[in-house]
């Protein structure tokens, strides 16, 4: 009797413990009320909070194990308003790993054509299902689209407008009957008629120009942080030259501020040479002491 009650106990430990439930991350869940409530009231901070945003959950992934379809996607949700590239990745496989878990989970399944879009677009690349829009003026238009690649199956399949139902959008907001979803299709010269003021504009971002420094060991050893002021000329066709250091903090930090700027690349709209000037940043991270 002694046994089978022993037995009986086990048995149902086991039953309850597969029972269980994981609960969800409350933080993770209140990063993401956060977000939302930003956006919902046009927050003039959200860009800083997006940030601080991002830092805290890449600090939860390296330090937990998310549990729930609920945590993946609000930690995909986070990064999908970070400012990088690799942001919009993790994203992606965050949000492909709260489908996995719950198939049901609607709002995941659109992040993950989401993400994916602004990675691509963030990388200069056409995007797959059309969700990447900007505003010019009051209309919107599309960042070009590669429409070669995704099935309309697969649109359904992830919960995203179809190509005729973006085309059908578009062409209500502006009064049109176009034909063609690439009559919508953001370009430069169209971006130009709308801000005039911005005379050249960095091919990507500025915080993904900075991502390629290279901390000098000279630097490092010494402890060396501070800014450094780089004086170029942007020419007719983008590139950067006659780059120069105006304003220094030594120990190789000059040298790799000159290399970085003269990576970048700019759309200019004045197609003649721009004078601009650019501090470039040197923090020591922790990481950084890892390499």
């Amino acid at each position: 009797m002694k046994g089978k009650l022993s037995l009986f106990t086990s048995t149902f430990l086991l039953f309850v413990t597969a029972c269980q439930v994981a609960k969800d991350h409350d933080r993770l869940a209140q990063l993401a009320f956060d977000d939302q409530k930003d956006r919902k009231e046009n927050s003039s901070k959200t860009s800083v909070n997006d940030y601080s945003r991002t830092e805290e959950v890449y600090k939860i992934l390296s330090q937990e194990e998310l549990k729930t379809s609920t945590d993946f996607y609000n930690a995909a949700l986070i990064l999908q308003h970070g400012g990088k590239s690799e942001d919009f990745k993790q994203a992606n496989l965050l949000a492909k790993k709260a489908v996995e878990l719950n198939p049901t989970n609607a709002d995941a399944k659109a992040l993950v054509a989401m993400s994916l879009d602004r990675y691509l677009e963030s990388n200069f690349k056409p995007q797959w299902y059309g969700t990447q829009f900007i505003e010019l003026g009051e209309k919107k238009y599309l960042h070009p689209i590669d429409t070669t690649i995704i099935t309309e199956q697969e649109r359904k399949e992830l919960g995203v407008q179809s190509l005729s139902q973006i085309l059908d959008y578009l062409n209500k907001q502006h009064q049109k009957n176009e034909s063609d979803i690439s009559a919508y299709f953001v370009t430069d010269s169209l971006y130009r008629v709308f801000y005039p003021e911005v005379k050249a504009e960095i091919v990507g971002t500025f915080e993904q120009l900075l991502e390629k420094i290279k901390y000098p060991e000279e630097a490092l050893k010494n402890n060396i942080t501070g800014k450094v002021l780089v004086q170029y000329t942007i020419d007719p066709d983008g590139f950067v030259k006659d780059a120069v250091v105006v304003d220094g903090i030594g120990y190789g930090c000059d040298e790799e501020a000159l290399r970085v700027i003269n990576l970048a690349r700019f759309k200019n709209y004045m197609n003649q040479d721009i004078e601009r000037r650019s501090r470039v940043p040197f923090e020591i991270k922790s990481e950084v002491h890892k390499n």
